[in-house]
């Protein structure tokens, strides 16, 4: 019986972990919706870095990452420098959010060149949520017997034994069964007992001792 619990509670415990889990798929992000704003950057001097930081913004109704960026680096008469062309992996806009991002790499030119920036989207990842086909009649009636089927199981044995100890033959029924037969056994006893008496004392009447003339 034990037993029997122990494995019903893991079966429930499967089923309920195979129905929480779910999965995303993933497809090209509207690049028109994703924008850059908060932009900065900075040059070092000594290993000659050019370090830019920028806040992308969603507004898609998905989660976006892998995001592929391009920064064009000008001088101060806007004449380009210097790109730099970078997928930011660990980068994960969600929903409606806001992210800060940095990119850094090596300048090709003097810190002193360095006059504007300008970032722009190549290309991103969508995360849309995985859209499960509709159940058939049996993977429902699967699923129903994979969430209550033990615990049915559980009540089914449950009502058996209860059942089974209110039978016929039952330990309890056997043993008041035996109470009444020897209950009918002593009233028989006491029965012939009682006219044992009875005989006797007739008996002693009648033999008794006769009076003198």
């Amino acid at each position: 019986m034990k037993q029997f619990i122990a494995r019903s509670a893991c079966l429930m415990a499967f089923s309920a972990s195979a129905l929480a889990c779910s999965y995303h798929n993933a497809s090209p992000a509207e690049v028109d919706k994703l924008s850059i704003s908060k932009t900065s950057f900075s040059v070092s001097d000594g290993a000659g870095m050019v370090t830019s930081l920028a806040t992308l913004k969603n507004a898609s109704a998905d989660s976006v990452r892998d995001v592929m960026l391009e920064v064009k680096y000008f001088d101060a008469s806007h004449v380009l420098i210097d790109t730099v062309t970078q997928s930011v992996d660990e980068l994960v806009v969600p929903a409606s959010g806001e992210v800060a991002f940095r990119i850094s790499d090596l300048a090709s030119r003097p810190k002193e060149a360095y006059a504007s920036q300008e970032i722009r989207i190549v290309s991103a990842e969508a995360i849309k949520p995985h859209r499960k086909p509709s159940p058939s009649v049996m993977s429902r009636v699967l699923d129903f017997l994979y969430s209550w089927g033990p615990m049915l199981l559980l009540v089914g044995v449950y009502i058996y034994f209860i059942k089974r100890a209110n039978g016929k033959d039952s330990p309890q029924n056997r043993m008041m069964v035996l109470l009444e037969s020897q209950s009918a056994h002593l009233d028989a006893q006491l029965r012939l007992l009682e006219r044992l008496a009875v005989a006797a004392e007739a008996q002693a009447s009648r033999s008794g001792p006769h009076a003198p003339g």
